[in-house]
C-alpha cells in the first residue's frame, strides 16, 4: 500500500501541515503522557476505564493527524518536484 499524498495547491498543503501538526502534537503529547503515567489506585476502576478510553481516542486522533501531516508534506514535495521538471 502506498502512503497517501495530498494533491492540493502548495498553500493549502502548508496550512494543512501547520494545523495537523499542532493537533497531532497536542493529542499525542497528552495521550502518551497519560499512558506513561500509569494507573492511579485512588481512582475507582470504572473511572479508570473511562480515562483509558479517552486516552486511546487521543492517541488515535494524534496518529491520524500525523498521517495527514506527512501526506501534506509529501504533497508539497510532489508539487515542488513537478515544478522543476520541464
Amino acid at each position: 500500500m502506498k502512503f497517501p499524498i495530498l494533491k492540493a495547491p502548495i498553500v493549502v498543503n502548508v496550512i494543512i501541515v501547520i494545523i495537523s501538526a499542532f493537533i497531532s502534537w497536542f493529542t499525542l503529547l497528552f495521550g502518551i503522557a497519560h499512558i506513561i503515567e500509569g494507573r492511579n489506585y485512588d481512582i475507582p476502576y470504572s473511572e479508570h476505564l473511562k480515562g483509558v478510553a479517552v486516552v486511546t481516542m487521543l492517541c488515535i486522533v494524534g496518529v491520524v493527524f500525523l498521517i495527514i501531516t506527512i501526506a501534506a508534506i509529501r504533497g508539497i514535495l510532489h508539487k515542488l518536484r513537478q515544478r522543476g521538471k520541464p
